[in-house]
């Protein structure tokens, strides 16, 4: 029985799905192990089924269900993921569906989100769903949108956030896989497609998913003004082509787009990157009585900017803003509610003092010495802070010259790590040695503590070429589900969503779940952003995949020590003139064929922001190599 409602299930949705999209590719519904899915979006796993009648949401251009949001305060994620939920069906069916305050009859058609005393009657028991997940379930003239309500230590502030969002991520869902949305990069700009028809109903369906990665951050989270730089270092703002941003947009605002591809975090556990900062600002007097809580300079003199980390003074420094913290209630800022953060400044760690000298060569000297001062220190930290406050833990990131994990040195079980992928960036794992060296870097970090680790990696776009890597995102987090539990995504620049915005939309999606169908995702982009452009922008897409995962520039491996950014000696490698040239026809060709489509034609203005003068780029580069 269950298998002929999962068959009916698939075929239901696979109708649903094909209905009213205006695009060639069919959106294929599988049913594989349990999980059925739409070709570019990751699976679900498929519940119990019940049979009813489909759900008229609108009929007709008419709106024939309302919204009822149960929770009485709901968080930033849900109040824009209902936000949208209203204004995506209003564009997709010219129906405006009411958001009501109470919950509706049973003969009133109704999408209801979040956790109430009908969704418990449906069974849908929301204290037991994982953090972050969520069930979709269907009844007559219900659409159930619910996600977890298990609680998370309480603390959160705006410089530590965590949160339990998985009802937000349960409509994010709903208007994916249902009202046929897919959001690639910010909508002010192009980035969100949508379907049209004048009808939409739900048939029957039941499933659950929940996020294989807790911690999915980008940064910069706010986003950038226009216009923007391309590198750091530019003394230019690049400007965009005529008709690439559309009238009014002054600014790319990030804070209301992650949400909707479910950048979040529920992980309580957040690093307080390189703090305590402005240690020199402390009074003279107290630096002068305290010297030795200090870096020894090669001249005997002392940096006031960064502790020794072989001095009790700096750990007694620390361990005193965690009692003013968890003790007084007065906070400092290296002290969450729920951990200590062990980062030194942004710098190297190179302290002279006889202490540090001798730690460093018993460890071998260089990286490997530096790294055993700081791993000792936090050994250190840990168990004082297990010994004063056993619920609390010791968040520590290796970073710099210190990134290396000694094998000798054990922790208890109070240690949190998130290691920072510097000299294995993922955009440079295309290379199989870099890639395993930066899995086999997690699995050391991850074999001394009690808890999953997190990773700190870099997306940080350094060229005005364009590159994609979006399968080695997906292997890469494949590789590591199960020993971290999510990721900081530390971008820089609007190039990243820009230029290589296919790939970040897969990262953001890998870290729900890697499972997912990369070059489907790849596809069904082109087609819905570009119309009749697409097969030619997919090319140029695919084009610039096949340049940087199978290049040739990967039989020289590129490995950076203690950095993050691709070296620029690498650009005559990757961008021929030959290549520049190939890449050229493609995108004149795409233009071409978006003359008559404005919308379209705006997008890909947008994605090839850098595109001229990345030809500029090579041509300077050529002449200056005869």
């Amino acid at each position: 029985m269950q298998r002929a409602m999962n068959s009916c299930l698939a075929a239901v949705m696979a109708l649903l799905v094909l209905g009213g999209v205006g695009c060639t590719m069919a959106r294929e519904v599988a049913k594989q192990g349990g999980h059925y899915q739409v070709r570019d979006l990751t699976p679900v796993t498929a519940l119990n089924v019940l049979d009813h009648p489909p759900v008229e949401v609108v009929r007709a251009g008419q709106a024939r269900a309302v919204v009822f949001v149960a929770d009485g305060k709901p968080g930033p994620e849900l109040k824009l993921m209902v936000k949208e939920l209203i204004e995506v069906v209003r564009l997709s069916t010219g129906a405006t569906l009411e958001q009501v305050a109470e919950p509706p009859g049973p003969e009133q058609a109704a999408i209801i989100i979040g956790d109430c005393g009908e969704t418990r009657r449906a069974g849908i028991d929301a204290a037991t769903i994982p953090v972050e997940g969520f069930e979709v379930k269907t009844a007559a003239n219900r659409v159930y949108l619910v996600g977890s309500t298990i609680a998370l230590p309480p603390g959160s502030d705006p410089w530590a956030t965590w949160r339990n969002a998985g009802t937000a991520w349960a409509v994010a869902d709903f208007l994916e896989r249902f009202v046929d949305v897919r959001w690639y990069w910010p909508t002010a700009v192009g980035g969100r497609t949508i379907t049209r028809r004048e009808t939409l109903t739900v048939p029957a369906v039941h499933y659950a998913d929940a996020p294989a990665f807790r911690m999915r951050k980008y940064h910069p989270w706010e986003g950038w003004k226009l216009p923007s730089k391309v590198h750091p270092s530019d003394k230019v703002k690049l400007p965009f082509a005529p008709d690439a941003i559309p009238d009014g947009v002054k600014a790319i605002h990030m804070p209301s787009y992650l949400p909707l591809v479910r950048g979040g975090n529920s992980w309580p556990y957040q690093i307080k990157s390189h703090e305590p900062q402005n240690l020199q600002r402390l009074p003279k007097a107290y630096r002068e009585e305290n010297a030795d809580m200090f870096e020894l300079k090669e001249d005997g003199s002392r940096n006031f900017r960064m502790f020794c980390y072989s001095s009790q003074k700096a750990l007694d420094y620390l361990l005193a803003g965690c009692e003013k913290t968890w003790d007084q209630k007065k906070g400092v800022t290296w002290v969450t509610a729920t951990c200590v953060t062990v980062s030194p400044g942004d710098s190297r760690v190179e302290c002279h003092c006889a202490d540090c000298k001798a730690t460093i060569a018993a460890g071998g000297g260089g990286i490997d010495g530096t790294s055993r001062v700081l791993a000792l220190f936090v050994k250190r930290m840990c168990e004082a802070v297990q010994e004063r406050w056993p619920d609390k833990k010791v968040i520590y990131l290796p970073y710099w010259n210190y990134q290396e994990c000694p094998k000798d040195v054990e922790y208890p079980d109070n240690l949190v790590v998130m290691v920072a992928m510097t000299t294995y960036p993922l955009h440079l794992s295309v290379q199989p040695e870099n890639f395993e060296e930066g899995l086999e870097r997690i699995r050391v970090w991850r074999a001394k503590t009690s808890t999953p680790i997190m990773t700190w990696d870099y997306c940080v776009a350094w060229s005005y070429g364009a590159y994609q890597y979006p399968h080695v995102i997906r292997e890469h987090h494949k590789a590591i589900k199960g020993q971290v539990v999510g990721t900081f995504v530390n971008g820089w620049t609007l190039g990243e969503w820009t230029t290589t915005a296919p790939s970040l939309y897969v990262w953001m999606k890998a870290l729900w779940n890697p499972e997912l169908d990369v070059d489907a995702v790849f596809d069904e982009m082109c087609l819905r952003l570009y119309g009749k452009a697409g097969g030619t922008v997919r090319e140029l897409m695919q084009l610039e995949t096949d340049l940087w995962e199978k290049g040739e520039w990967q039989k020289e491996r590129v490995k950076i020590p203690g950095g993050w950014y691709v070296p620029d000696s690498l650009f005559p490698r990757v961008w021929t003139p030959e290549i520049a040239q190939q890449m050229k026809l493609l995108r004149d060709k795409a233009l071409s064929e978006l003359a008559d489509d404005p919308v379209g034609r705006q997008r890909f203005l947008y994605w090839t922001w850098t595109f001229d003068a990345f030809l500029q780029d090579v041509k300077r580069r050529t002449i200056g190599d005869q």
